[in-house]
Order: C-alpha cells, then structure tokens, then sequence
C-alpha cells in the first residue's frame, strides 16, 4: 500500500496522468456538438443521467488528482468556457448542463493556479454565465434559438412529435413539428432528415436534424396523409416529393451562395477618405494649408480675357474724352 501511494504521489506519474485531462475539454465539445445538431431521445433516463455524472465525476478526479500540473492547469482555464456553450445550445437540458459545469466550478477552484488570475478570469467566467444566460432568456422570450439566428435550421425541437415515418431502405426520416402557441392557428411542419448521420450511444439515440429539409406545412386541424412510395420518393398531401432531388439541391443553393459571398468578399472595393468625400488628396491639402494653386487657363481663355481687358479699358477712355 505504501509503495502505490508513493507512486501515485511521483511527479513524473501525475505529469504522464495529466494528459488525459485533456479528454475532458474533448468530451465536452461532443456533448456541446450532440447538443447541436442532434435531438437526443434517452431509451432510459435514470442510467443515462448516472453514466453520464460518472464520467464527469472521473474526469473530475483526474483533474484534481494532477491539479499542480501545467497540462491539466491549461484544461482548467479552458473549460468552462465549453460549459458556457453547453449552457447556451443545451438551454433547458439541465441534465446535460448541469454535471460538466459543476466539474468545470470545482476544479477551477481546486487549480493550483495563480490567485490573482484565478480570480480575474473566475470574474469574467461569472459575467459571461450571468448575462449569457438572461440574453438567452431575453432570446427565448422572442423564439429564437442559436440555430435559428446563424440561419442553419429552422427546426424548434421543443415542438418535434415523438413519431417517426421511416422510407423503405431506412434511408430517410419523416419528422413532425407541432407549432401550438396560437391555439387558433395551431401548424405542423414536416421535414425530411437523413439517417445515415445518426449515433446510438449506451441509452441514448441521437437523431440528426441538422441539414433537415422541409416538405410541407399545413394547418394542424387538417389531415395530412403520406406514405413513403419508394425509396427516395415520398407521397404527401396528394403529392410526390424526390426526396434526394431536394437535398442535392439544398446542397447546390449552399455552394452557390458560399461562392457568391467569396467573389463579393474578393471584389469588394476599400474606398480611402478622399474617394468616400468626392475629393482629391491635393484639393484637401490645398484647404488645409490655406495656400491655392494659381489658376492656368488655355489659349482661348487667355486671349478671350486679354479681349474683355482691351474693351474695358477703350470704354474707359473714351468716358474721360467726353
């Protein structure tokens, strides 16, 4: 027992240790991107959420474990930054939040870091979760999601109907979204996703919503009839839908609108000062110095002007003659 602590306590055993702290930050931006593009059904709540705190909990020992380290110091600083994120994506999901972001709390205090930053960047940490949170709120308040506002779906998962309309070879999924806030005018929106992306984790199916495509969109009151007649093809509402024609051609919309942004970042044109005011660099400095050019006129507007003198002048004299 004395020789296993003593080298649980060598400082070349807990520098080697602290490099799988490194899986933590890893761990999170999966449950951050899991949170993103994939609407998550447990298959069985209570051992999910006890195999997910575990793993929290053994990053956590780790952590605390090799918290002297400059490795697992760096981890610390880093993550709760992801916690954040986790928090905004997965906004309501207190099940997936909550576990990483007390980990997150409780090792950051446990890092034998610097006081002085430690609590500069523990102030900022604090800040952002504060007012990151009550701008979320203010979001939800008007239905906006960081999906939405980065314009990739349109998707409110909080209104997707547990029911699922599967094509033929399994391919594609029929999805269900029920708007009902305005009681009156209660719609349903069906969407179209692929399935070759989803993930089957331990007690958890992910379904991936990202890149879904819209079908139709109809009064929830009326019934919608649809029945998948071959394997991409889709009949809906008295109409055939290609299924893969759509998503190829979302995806020939995308590109074109990425290279439609490149050739108008590449062709967009710096104006200087003196190009937005309408006016030369000479003519600004010529006002700023107070100093004017001479005026140079041509041929004919010198000998024009030379006329005009010459006929003054003989109207003058011949006022004195009279």
């Amino acid at each position: 027992m004395d020789k296993i602590l003593e080298i649980l306590k060598n400082k070349w055993v807990k520098f080697g240790v602290s490099f799988l702290s490194l899986a933590f930050p890893v761990f999170i931006l999966f449950v951050d991107w899991l949170s993103f593009a994939y609407y998550l059904e447990p298959i069985n709540g209570v051992p999910l959420f006890l195999l997910y705190v575990l793993c929290n909990v053994i990053f956590g020992g780790i952590m605390f474990y090799t918290r002297k380290q400059i490795v697992t110091k760096i981890v610390v600083c880093i993550t709760p930054l992801l916690a954040f994120l986790l928090l905004i994506i997965a906004f309501g999901q207190w099940y997936l939040i909550v576990p990483p972001v007390v980990i997150c709390l409780l090792t950051f205090l446990a890092c034998n870091t610097n006081e002085t930053f430690k609590t500069i960047l523990g102030t900022v940490y604090l800040l952002m979760f504060v007012v990151g949170t009550l701008v979320y709120l203010t979001m939800l308040h008007f239905n906006l999601t960081v999906q939405s506002l980065l314009e990739i779906t349109e998707c409110d998962l909080s209104k997707r109907y547990g029911e699922y309309d599967y094509s033929t070879d399994g391919s594609y999924r029929l999805v269900r979204y029920i708007d009902n806030d305005n009681e009156e005018r209660q719609s349903a929106s069906f969407y179209v996703e692929r399935t070759e992306e989803d993930i089957e984790l331990p007690y958890l199916k992910c379904y991936k919503h990202l890149g879904s495509q819209k079908v139709l969109v109809s009064m929830y009151q009326d019934e919608v009839t649809y029945e998948w007649i071959s394997d991409t093809k889709l009949l809906i509402d008295g109409r055939v839908k290609d299924i893969e024609k759509i998503f190829k051609q979302a995806e020939l919309e995308k590109l074109k609108t990425e290279e439609e942004d490149k050739e108008e970042t590449e062709d967009e044109v710096y104006l200087t000062y003196y190009e937005k005011q309408g006016i030369s660099q000479e003519e600004e400095e010529e006002e700023a110095s107070g100093v004017k050019k001479p005026i140079i006129f041509d041929d004919n507007e010198s000998a024009e002007e030379t006329d005009n003198t010459e006929e003054a002048a003989d109207a003058g004299n011949a006022d004195n003659a009279e």
